[in-house]
């Protein structure tokens, strides 16, 4: 099983171009800059066809916002 990765590191990693991508996803390659900026997040069924064209190598949970680290709640003194 291979391990998940940013759709911006495997086109690289696997020399394709943002056109070729985008044509095998059906997507325009305006909307393939988008997803891989970050600017957009894609539609469920782009996000399939994204996983498949990359065998798995790229998932949805790619696509999340890494959460921000938990703040402490602040102690509260003297409340009834």
């Amino acid at each position: 099983m291979f391990a998940a990765m940013k759709l911006a590191d495997f086109l690289a990693q696997e020399e394709i171009s943002d056109s070729a991508f985008a044509d095998r996803i059906g997507v325009s390659r305006q909307a393939l800059w988008r997803y891989k900026s970050g600017d957009r997040r894609p539609e469920w069924d782009v996000l399939e066809r994204i996983a498949h064209e990359t065998g798995g190598r790229v998932t949805p949970n790619d696509f999340l916002p890494v959460p921000a680290p938990a703040q402490p709640v602040p102690e509260m003194r003297g409340t009834v």
